[in-house]
């Protein structure tokens, strides 16, 4: 991945945004778990997780680790334009889909 330079500013968003919209996720898991299959219930769990790790990732390697910024103006503006209340079958394909773009 190549290196860019990306505002701190815009490296705080996408911080906060992702914090919390895994916090969103992590409700949500709670509030449809009695109706959510087991297997799906898990993957959920692990997609939480997931974004603990790509938190921690992005804290600690510094805004260079986000390589080309222009990939992550799209996510910044999906996350900040999530619907409240959002199912977590929504929140788990959204950061899913940022989850592969960290790790």
């Amino acid at each position: 991945m190549s290196r860019h330079h990306v505002p701190q500013k815009f490296r705080g968003s996408l911080l906060a945004e992702l914090e919390s919209a895994r916090m969103r996720l992590s409700v949500a898991i709670a509030l449809e778990a009695k109706s959510t299959p087991r297997e799906r219930w898990r993957e959920y769990l692990e997609t939480a997780e997931q974004m603990c790790r790509c938190i921690k990732k992005l804290r600690k390697a510094g805004a260079e680790s986000l390589g080309d910024p222009r990939g992550w103006d799209g996510a910044l503006e999906t996350l900040q334009d999530l619907p409240v209340p959002v199912r977590a079958s929504r929140l788990y394909e959204i950061l899913q889909e940022i989850a592969g773009r960290v790790e």
